[in-house]
C-alpha cells in the first residue's frame, strides 16, 4: 500500500512505537526492505538520498518501482527524499511522485534553516506531501562530530522551529552521526534530550545516523520518544559483506543467484531493525486504500461492451 510519511508516523506517535526508515536505491535493496516489512507486517519508510539519485537511483526509474512493489503488499510503504539540500533535487523528486520529503538545512543558522525548510513545506503541503525538517545537526561518524554537543538540538528552539515551518516530522541531533563509526566505537546518546523534545510536541521525532549505534541505544531511543529510525549504512554494509564472503566461497557463482541472495540478506537485516523499532504487527492499524481494480472481476470488465 503506497502511503505517505505523515500517515505512518502519526500512528507511531499515537501508539508509542517507531518505524524503520531504511536506505534503498536498487531492486535488491528496495525489494529486501519491502519484503522485510511484509514479513513483519510493519509499516516502512524508504529513504532515497540525493547522492544516491545523482549516482544511480534515478527518480524516473525508482519511483515507479517503489509504487508497484508497494501496491503488492498490505503494509504501508512511503518513500522520501532523504537529506534534500538542493532545490532542483527536491522539485525533481516532488514531480516524480515521492510521497514524502526530508529537507536538510541544518547546517545553516536557525533563521536560514527555517526559511529554506518553510519553502519546501509550502511547495509540498499544497499537494498533500508531508515534510521532515532537521533542527540541530547530525554529523559524520568518521570524524565523530556527532559527539559534539554544540551540534545537538536545543529544546528551547523546538517550538519556534515547528511553528515557523509546520513540518510534519522533526529530525533531532542527540549523539548519533551518519556513516560508519570507527571500529569498536559506540556512540552515547542523550536520552534526556529526546524526552525533553517529546514532552514539548506531538510531532513525530526522527533519529538519523543509527547505523552502528547499537541495538540497546535504538531501543532506549524509541522508549524515550523517537518514532522514525533511519538506517542506511548498516543495510548497505550487510549486503556488501555478504557479497564479498559469497564470492570468496564460490567465485563462479551465477550473478543472478548472487543478486537473489543479496536481497535475502537485505531482508534479514531490515527485519532485525524493524523488530528493534517495535513496529512489527503494526500494519494492522492501517486500513488498505480502496482500489477499484482489486475489487472487480476483471473478466466482467473485459467482456463488457
Amino acid at each position: 500500500m503506497y502511503c505517505d510519511m505523515k500517515t505512518i508516523l502519526d500512528d507511531a506517535v499515537k501508539n508509542h512505537y517507531a518505524v524503520l526508515a531504511g536506505g534503498a536505491f536498487n531492486l535488491e535493496t528496495i525489494r529486501g526492505l519491502i519484503g522485510a516489512a511484509d514479513a513483519e507486517q510493519a509499516p516502512v519508510l524508504i529513504l532515497v538520498g540525493q547522492n544516491m539519485i545523482k549516482r544511480h537511483a534515478h527518480t524516473e526509474v525508482v519511483a515507479p518501482m517503489i509504487r508497484q512493489l508497494a501496491s503488492e503488499t498490505n503494509v504501508p510503504v512511503a518513500v522520501l527524499l532523504d537529506h534534500g539540500r538542493d532545490w532542483d533535487m527536491i522539485t525533481q523528486t516532488f514531480r516524480a511522485g515521492f510521497s514524502s520529503m526530508m529537507v536538510d538545512a541544518s547546517a545553516y543558522p536557525m533563521a536560514e534553516n527555517i526559511a529554506r525548510t518553510r519553502r519546501v513545506v509550502e511547495l509540498c503541503h499544497a499537494q498533500g506531501v508531508p515534510v521532515e525538517g532537521e533542527l540541530g545537526h547530525v554529523g559524520m561518524a568518521a570524524t565523530l562530530d556527532g559527539c559534539d554537543e554544540s551540534m545537538y538540538t536545543r529544546p528551547e528552539e523546538v517550538l519556534e522551529f515547528l511553528q515557523a515551518t509546520h513540518v510534519d516530522c522533526l529530525a533531532i541531533a542527540c549523539g548519533t552521526a551518519h556513516g560508519k563509526y570507527p571500529e569498536g566505537f559506540v556512540p552515547t546518546l542523550n536520552f534526556d534530550l529526546i524526552r525533553k523534545v517529546r514532552a514539548l510536541t506531538s510531532v513525530p521525532l526522527a533519529l538519523h545516523g543509527t547505523s552502528g549505534a547499537g541495538d540497546e541505544n535504538i531501543r532506549k531511543a524509541v522508549e524515550a520518544g523517537i518514532n522514525k529510525v533511519n538506517v542506511a549504512t548498516e543495510i548497505f554494509c550487510a549486503c556488501r559483506d555478504y557479497a564479498k564472503k559469497r564470492l570468496e566461497e564460490e567465485p563462479e557463482v551465477e550473478y543472478l543467484q548472487l543478486c537473489v541472495e543479496i536481497e535475502r540478506r537485505c531482508k534479514e537485516t531490515c527485519r532485525h531493525f524493524i523488530r528493534l523499532t517495535g513496529s512489527s504487527g503494526k500494519a494492522a492499524n492501517f486500513s488498505p486504500r480502496y482500489d477499484f481494480t482489486h475489487s472487480v472481476d476483471r473478466s466482467l470488465l473485459d467482456g463488457a461492451e
